[in-house]
């Protein structure tokens, strides 16, 4: 049984559902002290980041930034059509930053520090390459 895989699917998907709560809520600030938004946006996406690494780390960069910047667009659009929320084209920024960021540091990790590039692509499908051929 892929016991990490599935545990890491499970973080990502939890992350969704801990985001669209927040973001869907009429008054997250009941749930989630508020501190600074545009930085607990960029945080959040940063985390989200990372999770979405895990999750799926053959993904190629693209595709996981293009997924967790079109699931903050949904969220803020979702937020429109729900007062007193509004879509905010700054929290958009906020989070496309926090997913560039830590998908970089993702990347600089993988391939700065083999223990990590090991977690992160542990018990998937490698690619088997042969020694034989130049």
């Amino acid at each position: 049984m892929l016991i990490w895989r599935a545990l890491c699917l499970l973080q990502f998907f939890v992350v969704l559902l801990v985001f669209s709560y927040l973001g869907l809520t009429p008054s997250p600030e009941n749930t989630v002290p508020m501190f600074n938004d545009k930085l607990m946006h960029c945080t959040g996406y940063f985390v989200a980041g990372f999770s979405i690494s895990f999750a799926f780390p053959r993904w190629s960069f693209l595709q996981r930034a293009a997924f967790l910047i079109i699931y903050s667009i949904a969220i803020e659009i979702g937020q429109h059509f729900m007062p007193p929320r509004t879509f905010d084209i700054f929290d958009i920024c906020a989070n496309s930053t926090g997913v560039i960021l830590g998908l970089l540091l993702i990347n600089f990790l993988a391939k700065k520090l083999k223990w990590f590039k090991a977690l992160l692509y542990w018990q998937t499908a490698q690619p088997t390459v042969d020694k034989n051929v130049k």
